[in-house]
C-alpha cells in the first residue's frame, strides 16, 4: 500500500541526512518503481506534520508529538492502525465515495457499464468511474472506495473519454454510518429493525436499535446505524402508520430491552452475578411472552421512565431505594433468594453513593 511505501522510503534513508540519505532514497525509488520527486514531497509533508504535532499536540504521546521528528525505523502500521488511517481519509472524502457498479441496481443512465466501472455516490456524477491500470488497487477491485480527484483520459483506439479516479483508497461500508452520521449524505429509516438486535451502549448509557440506513444520492443500503430506541419507538407508534406497525413495535420496547440487559448484568457491573440466580433467562422479556413477572417488571420501568443506568440511579437515590426489588423476587430461585437480596442491596447502595457523588 502507499503507506507502506512511504514508511519503507523513510527507512531506506535511515535518517542519515546529507548525500548518503539522498542516494539511498533515490536507489530505493528506482528499484521499486516509485516517483522520486513525489516521494520527496511526501517526506517533506510528513516532517511538517511532525512539527505541527509537537506544537499543537504536545501531550498526545509518540515520537512526532515529543520530538517533532520522524522515526525512520518506524514499523509498518498494524491492521487496526491501517483501518483507522483509511477511516480518517474516507471521513474527508465523503462526497467522493464510489461503489463498484452493482448488477441489477444501476440507474438508467448507467446501463451497460462494464464490471470494472464504479458509480459515484454523488448523483450529480452521471458517468462511470474507473481505477487507473497503474494503481496498486486496480487488480483488487474493491467494492467500495473513496478517491481524491478525477482525471479524464482519451482512449487512443476509439477516442472515447474515460473518467479515472486518482489516489484511490479501499473502504469498508461498515464505517459509513459512523463517519457521515448527521449529514445529508445519509438517510435513516423510522422503524426499528428486527435484526440486528437492540443493544445497550454503555458509553451512551442508552438502549439503541438498528434502523435502515441508506447512503448517497442513489440511496444505497449500508450496514444499519444505531439510534436511541425510546425516541425512535415513540415517533413510530404515534405516527399515522400506527395501526400497521403496532404488532412489530410496542411503546415499551426500550424498557423491555433495558430490563433484559439489567438482569443479564450488562447495565450495572454490580449485578453481573444475578444471572446465575434466576429461574428464567432474561431473554423471555423481549420475546413478549405474556407472563406476569415480565409484565410487572416492564410496567415498573416504563411507569418510572427508567431505561438507562443514570435514570435508575436517580430513582433509587431520590425517590425509592427499594424500586424493582419487589418485582425481582418472582425471577429468583428459592435457594438463591437471600444471596440475591444481599447482591441487590449492595448494588443499590453502591449506585446511590455514586449518584450522590456526581450530584455533589
Amino acid at each position: 500500500s502507499a503507506m507502506k511505501a512511504v514508511g519503507a522510503y523513510a527507512y531506506a534513508g535511515r535518517g542519515a541526512g546529507g548525500t548518503s540519505e539522498k542516494l539511498a532514497c533515490r536507489k530505493f525509488c528506482e528499484e521499486n518503481g516509485l516517483h522520486l520527486v513525489v516521494m520527496q514531497r511526501i517526506a517533506k509533508m510528513r516532517m511538517h506534520l511532525c512539527k505541527l504535532a509537537k506544537t499543537r499536540l504536545p501531550h498526545a504521546g509518540g515520537v512526532a508529538a515529543t520530538t517533532g521528528k520522524l522515526l525512520p525505523s518506524m514499523p509498518p502500521p498494524k491492521r487496526m492502525q491501517e483501518a483507522l488511517l483509511r477511516q480518517a481519509i474516507a471521513s474527508g472524502l465523503l462526497d467522493n465515495i464510489a461503489r463498484r457498479a452493482p448488477p441489477g441496481l444501476l440507474p438508467a443512465e448507467f446501463t451497460g457499464v462494464p464490471r470494472s466501472g464504479y458509480i459515484c455516490a454523488n448523483s450529480r456524477m452521471k458517468e462511470p468511474l474507473f481505477i487507473d491500470n497503474k494503481s496498486t488497487v486496480h487488480s483488487k477491485r474493491p467494492e467500495w472506495v473513496c478517491f481524491d480527484s478525477i482525471v479524464r483520459k482519451t482512449k487512443k483506439k476509439d477516442g472515447t473519454t474515460v473518467a479515472t479516479m486518482q489516489r484511490v483508497t479501499p473502504i469498508d461500508p461498515e464505517w459509513l454510518a459512523a463517519l457521515c452520521h448527521g449529514s445529508n449524505l445519509m438517510a435513516l429509516g423510522s422503524r426499528p429493525l428486527g435484526t440486528p438486535l437492540p443493544r445497550y451502549i454503555k458509553e451512551k448509557d442508552s438502549i439503541q436499535c438498528a434502523v435502515e440506513t441508506k447512503f448517497g444520492g442513489h440511496g444505497w443500503e449500508i450496514p444499519p446505524c444505531y439510534v436511541g430506541m425510546y425516541e425512535t419507538v415513540q415517533k413510530e407508534c404515534t405516527s399515522d402508520k400506527k395501526k400497521q406497525v403496532s404488532a412489530a413495535v410496542m411503546q415499551d420496547d426500550s424498557f423491555r430491552w433495558f430490563a433484559r440487559y439489567l438482569l443479564e448484568g450488562k447495565v450495572l457491573l454490580e449485578l453481573s452475578g444475578l444471572l446465575g440466580m434466576l429461574n428464567d433467562e432474561p431473554a423471555i422479556i423481549t420475546r413478549r411472552k405474556p407472563t406476569k413477572k415480565v409484565m410487572l417488571l416492564v410496567s415498573a420501568l416504563s411507569g418510572a421512565g427508567v431505561d438507562s443506568a443514570a435514570a435508575l440511579r436517580k430513582h433509587w437515590a431520590e425517590k425509592d431505594n427499594k424500586f424493582l426489588f419487589k418485582v425481582l423476587k418472582p425471577w429468583v430461585t428459592r435457594d438463591c433468594m437471600e444471596d440475591a437480596k444481599r447482591l441487590w442491596i449492595a448494588a443499590v447502595n453502591s449506585n446511590v453513593e455514586e449518584w450522590t457523588k456526581i450530584q455533589g
